[in-house]
């Protein structure tokens, strides 16, 4: 195989500018590192996507999202979304809010490789149906 160096390609109009429809990184796990918003420092690509999210309606079924093959409606307020690819370990984050009612609150009440469960709560300690909003990082397997 050959290996091409250059430190600029310009299209036939002379744009800086390349459409690509796959990239992949040299480095470990084919990782890419771009330059970040301030221009000097570097963030890992993949590290930094969003790996899955989701927003729900009032009574818990799925307005839009990605990333879910399923949604489980177990209670009250209390629903289990089923990823489509699943992450590397449970240790995720699945930070979680309140869409339109904001005199409750969203609880993260378990989380596996292949899922996450949040619930609604009032202040009081009472569930509720409400609107959930989720936006989920980590790694996938």
């Amino acid at each position: 195989m050959s290996t091409i160096k250059v430190d600029t390609i310009q299209t036939r109009g002379g744009v800086s500018e390349i459409a690509i429809d796959k990239l992949k990184g040299a480095s470990s796990a084919s990782s890419i590192s771009v330059v970040a918003e301030g221009g000097t420092n570097t963030t890992n690509l993949q590290q930094g996507l969003t790996k899955c999210w989701y927003l729900d309606s009032e009574g818990g079924s799925s307005l839009d999202s990605f990333n879910v093959s399923s949604n489980t409606d177990n209670d009250t307020g209390d629903y289990t979304k089923t990823f489509t690819n699943n992450f590397s370990s449970d240790n995720f984050s699945p930070p979680a809010s309140c869409g339109q009612n904001t005199s409750f609150f969203v609880v993260n009440k378990a989380r596996a490789t292949s899922s996450v469960t949040q619930f609604n709560i009032f202040h009081n300690n009472t569930s509720i149906d409400g609107r959930q909003v989720c936006v989920v990082c980590g790694d996938l397997a």
